[in-house]
């Protein structure tokens, strides 16, 4: 039996500008997004009713994205949407989805959960059958009241926390994304495993953040020592005065919950500080080539200092399709959008994300909101990396593999950009918060858990 391993992807590299982003056939270019529903923030029966008919009839089925085109976070949204459009071409080639060609509608919400629900609904009136989106976790809690309130599915890509799976729970949010107190688990598993006895936090203002670092240390329990914390806004990109503290605190070790423009200020900065001669980096998006791309060209990425979570094993060409998949996605974003592009996580969740909700699609002639929904909850799918791909049914999180690697220099030539030398292979019931951790968290902080598969 052919090596399996238990999780999918697809992504994309370097940090560049958005500038050209175009889209292939079947999307909508960010000039083009006035939608026949400027109808206001909720979607309602008349809404979803014309979406299910659109569903029903004609030669395609749309689904919706929510993207960034114009946030200071859009220069890396090319690696996300060339993960959905690689989605789509792999099911359109293959036949599409019981005989009719899938076509992305995209809307652009500027990361801004004010945007949220006026782009959803936007949407619905163009007749889309599900949503993926929102892109960030910011936006995420928006985008479940927003799914709730017009009961109309969604599966969001961003990493999902507890603001979305216990304070607003709805049978119509999915994750395809990473999952903060999953990777709050394998950080601390490692950091325990390494003998490091203190950590200094540093991440955005995103719920995730505050996940990652909570559940780190709550599973190392009071005998760790917590050095400090630091939460900046995603476009911060001085990070000086933080470094300058840390190295005084001396901690073993740096809890990190940034990416992109601030993963890449941060590592430059703390090399000219030295902070990586006295620590290493523990977090996620570990081998992502938004992440390490200019910081391998210029030389100043710390190999061998920065561990973490990935979703996506791409310099494994010892799984068949592998290699092919990588491939096919970096000549999908020559020719959608004129960039070179490397294998990076976010587009892995989007690609998966769209495969998902196609899979889903395929099991049932009930394309209306509830008849998606339900597929949804019900959908098993194979992917080269594994069997049995879905979603779980009390909180909706997809049952990814989680590869825990320390990112290292390629000494084949293939890769320009770090590679990972896996530590260990997490299966998803390792690491996810079980039903009851939910309960108890949720009672602990005066909150309501939701069980999601009562709701069927």
């Amino acid at each position: 039996m052919k090596k399996r391993l238990w999780s999918v992807v697809l992504t994309g590299a370097m940090i560049a500008s958005l500038t050209g982003c175009g889209g292939g056939t079947g999307t909508e270019s960010a000039a083009n997004t006035n939608a026949a529903g400027e109808a206001g923030t909720t979607a309602g029966e008349a809404g979803t009713t014309a979406a299910a008919g659109n569903a029903a009839s004609g030669d395609t089925v749309k689904i919706g994205i929510l993207t960034d085109r114009s946030s200071a976070a859009a220069a890396t949204v090319v690696w996300a949407e060339a993960g959905a459009e690689l989605a789509v071409q792999e099911i359109n080639e293959a036949g599409g989805v019981n005989g009719k060609q899938v076509e992305l509608v995209y809307r652009d919400t500027g990361s801004d959960s004010a945007n949220v629900a006026q782009k959803s609904t936007e949407l619905v009136g163009e007749g889309v059958v599900a949503i993926l989106g929102p892109k960030s976790d910011g936006e995420a809690p928006t985008g479940a009241q927003w799914a709730e309130t017009n009961k109309f599915p969604m599966v969001t890509p961003c990493t999902m926390n507890t603001r979305v799976t216990i304070e607003n729970a709805s049978r119509y949010m999915f994750s395809c994304g990473f999952n903060a107190w999953a990777i709050a688990n394998m950080n601390a598993k490692y950091a325990e495993e390494q003998g490091y006895k203190s950590a200094y936090f540093i991440g955005n203002d995103g719920g995730a953040s505050g996940d990652s670092r909570d559940f780190f240390y709550e599973y190392l329990g009071d005998g760790y020592t917590n050095m400090g914390s630091s939460q900046v806004a995603s476009s911060a990109t001085e990070f000086s005065n933080i470094i300058s503290s840390i190295v005084g605190k001396d901690p073993d070790v740096i809890i990190g919950a940034v990416a992109g423009p601030n993963f890449v200020s941060l590592i430059n900065q703390g090399q000219q500080f030295g902070l990586w001669d006295m620590c290493d980096y523990l977090g996620w998006y570990t081998c992502d080539s938004t992440n390490t791309t200019s910081l391998a060209d210029a030389g100043n990425y710390p190999y061998g200092k920065v561990h973490g979570v990935d979703l996506w094993p791409f310099w494994l060409s010892d799984i068949e399709g592998n290699d092919k998949l990588v491939e096919n996605y970096g000549a999908l974003g020559q020719k959608l959008y004129k960039q070179d592009i490397l294998p990076s996580d976010m587009g892995y969740t989007w690609y998966i994300g769209i495969t998902a909700i196609c899979e889903a699609l395929k099991t049932t002639d009930d394309w209306s909101p509830e008849g998606v929904t339900t597929a949804l909850e019900n959908v098993k799918f194979d992917t080269i990396y594994g069997e049995g791909i879905g979603f779980r049914d009390f909180d909706h999180v997809m049952n990814h593999a989680y590869y825990y690697v320390t990112a290292v220099e390629d000494t084949t030539g293939k890769w320009k950009i770090p590679v990972g030398d896996i530590y260990k292979v997490y299966m998803a019931e390792e690491v996810l918060p079980t039903k009851e951790q939910m309960q108890d968290y949720a009672s602990k902080n005066g909150l309501t858990f939701t069980d999601l598969s009562t709701l069927k």
